[in-house]
């Protein structure tokens, strides 16, 4: 190396990261550690693809111009208390629906019966609390106005595609890749009845290589499932923790097309325990200083590289 090619390629930006945030619910908090972590050591970003959680968490950021203030939305958030009359319903032995501030019950149980709701409607939040609260979180603009290329991922309800959202206005396409199959109806955008992104793309790899030719890394904030004997499991939780052996499956398979891949540690964490957002957020924080330095390098990378992905 030359003189000249050492002093322009020691003086050259660096060109940024792409990164790929995936859902979880409220475990999609350890996200806005993340991007701290990455506004702090100056590293660049060339784009956001999101899902879900992960797609409100960058929206935020996005919109607000820094991390600060998506902090502290999210405890003003989080102190407003949505829908605080609802009933108390038990998600789990240990969670109950009063720690889930988006995703509310529409109306009160009466009597306990549950599944008598379930059957008699077609959800259990309706689009204008689900747009409502995420309102509260951001204002709705035009994606195309955002300062960074930016996709909400969703799943095609009809044909199971995953379908990258980059036009239009921003809540609809947010509420699009929250919309959790039997708790949200699906929306429907142009021919599409889309639903929870979470579903196919639970982290959006795929799509956050579209949105610049530069290296991906994904935060992946999966669920994990508590040592139940196989003799004492619920019905309940064994149908779960069934699901999520399929689901962890897919999504590891998502995670090799990553050039890194960050996991905060939150697997303990429900869904429905947004009230956790310190903790959550400090996990983020966590993972993404131990993997600040493999970002840095991938930032300055001239052109990324094929295949594999690192774990931090």
């Amino acid at each position: 190396m030359g003189l000249l090619d050492f002093l322009t390629g020691s003086l050259r930006r660096p060109e940024g990261i792409v990164l790929a945030l995936g859902g979880g619910g409220a475990r999609g908090l350890a996200h806005v550690g993340v991007l701290e972590v990455i506004e702090e050591a100056g590293i660049p970003l060339a784009g956001i693809a999101g899902t879900s959680a992960g797609a409100v968490v960058a929206a935020m950021r996005l919109t607000m111009g820094g991390t600060a203030p998506v902090v502290e939305r999210w405890r003003r958030f989080l102190e407003a208390r949505i829908a605080p009359a609802l009933p108390d319903i038990r998600l789990t032995e240990t969670v109950s629906s009063r720690d889930n501030p988006i995703f509310q019950f529409a109306r009160r149980i009466r009597n306990g019966a549950v599944v008598a709701l379930a059957l008699e409607r077609t959800s259990l939040v309706s689009h204008e609390q689900l747009e409502g609260a995420l309102a509260f979180l951001l204002p709705d603009v035009p994606i195309e106005s955002l300062p960074l290329p930016f996709a909400a991922v969703a799943t095609d309800f009809d044909t199971g595609d995953p379908v990258a959202l980059r036009r239009g206005p921003l809540l609809v396409a947010l509420a699009a890749s929250c919309a959790i199959p039997a708790v949200v109806t699906p929306y429907t955008i142009g021919i599409r009845n889309l639903i929870d992104g979470g579903t196919v793309a639970d982290v959006p790899v795929a799509q956050a290589r579209l949105l610049a030719k530069r290296p991906v890394v994904a935060v992946e904030v999966g669920e994990g499932w508590p040592a139940d004997g196989p003799a004492t499991i619920t019905l309940p939780r064994a149908m779960l923790r069934g699901a999520n052996m399929t689901h962890r499956a897919l999504r590891e398979r998502l995670l090799r097309d990553a050039d890194l891949v960050v996991s905060p540690d939150v697997r303990g964490a429900h869904w429905s325990e947004f009230g956790r957002f310190e903790e959550l957020r400090a996990a983020g924080r966590a993972a993404a200083e131990r993997a600040v330095h493999r970002m840095r390098a991938l930032a300055l990378r001239s052109s990324r590289k094929a295949g594999g992905s690192e774990e931090a």
